[in-house]
């Protein structure tokens, strides 16, 4: 009875744990999107490090239907994306209004990349 008892315990606060590994980490759910939109891993892993979202991937998928992007020029635009910028959308735009160079406008539209501040004393 006490084993039961015991085994029932165990299940009941496991459950919470089980329930969050099951969740998928945003970097895991970015690099399955990325390679579902036709990335290679190595730059799907490079595009979705440190992702807190999915957004990299999904503007990656967004530049490529521009067509005018390689594949590493995508990943540049959209490393780093967080999910309220919309790097492709500025970058669709960009080209629409002005004639400059793809990997101008690449500069241009990508995202800022925030650094965590040096050590304090």
């Amino acid at each position: 009875m006490a084993r039961a008892a015991i085994t029932v315990a165990l299940g009941v606060a496991a459950a919470p744990w089980v329930v969050a590994a099951q969740e998928l980490a945003p970097q895991v759910s970015c690099y399955q999107r990325a390679t579902e939109g036709g990335l290679d891993d190595s730059l799907a892993a490079q595009l979705c490090r440190g992702a807190r979202s999915s957004a990299p991937a999904d503007c990656f998928v967004r530049a490529q239907d521009d067509g005018s992007l390689s594949q590493s020029q995508a990943v540049q635009l959209c490393q780093f994306t967080a999910p309220d910028e919309d790097p492709a959308g500025c970058y669709i735009q960009a080209r629409q209004q002005t004639f400059s160079d793809p990997s101008r406008v690449v500069q241009l539209c990508q995202p800022a990349i925030l650094s965590c501040p040096g050590y304090v004393d």
